[in-house]
């Protein structure tokens, strides 16, 4: 089992900042996570160190998770799944769609004959 500690958070995460933010963001948001006391003054100081450098920072957001981390499932109300399947009603319009289709594919012989002269 891996102990919570032994995880290196992304900097983003620690100072809760976007990956857009500016240094101004950054100071501000440095003393925000001081007083808010989530992460050890270690890690919100070592977050911070890391987003003003811009080489650490650009490891920091290739490092960053696309997708955040799955939460354990709660209970949900699951009832609407035993509610019966809506009928869908299609537009009559579309009924004869296919001949429609078939019938614009055929090419009369005068039609033919004008799109030679015309291309040719």
């Amino acid at each position: 089992m891996i102990k919570n500690d032994k995880i290196i958070p992304n900097p983003y995460d620690v100072l809760e900042v976007s990956p857009a933010a500016s240094h101004a963001e950054i100071v501000k948001a440095f003393a925000m996570a001081m007083k808010k006391k989530k992460y050890n003054p270690k890690q919100i100081a070592e977050a911070r160190k890391q987003l003003m450098d811009n080489q650490q920072r650009l490891i920091a957001d290739f490092l960053r998770p696309n997708l955040p981390l799955i939460q354990r499932f709660k209970n949900h109300d699951l009832s609407a799944l035993n509610e019966p399947i809506p009928v869908i009603n299609l537009v009559p319009e579309f009924d004869n769609l296919d001949q429609a289709y078939q019938e614009s594919e055929i090419i009369s012989e005068r039609d033919r004959t004008l799109g030679k002269q015309l291309f040719s």
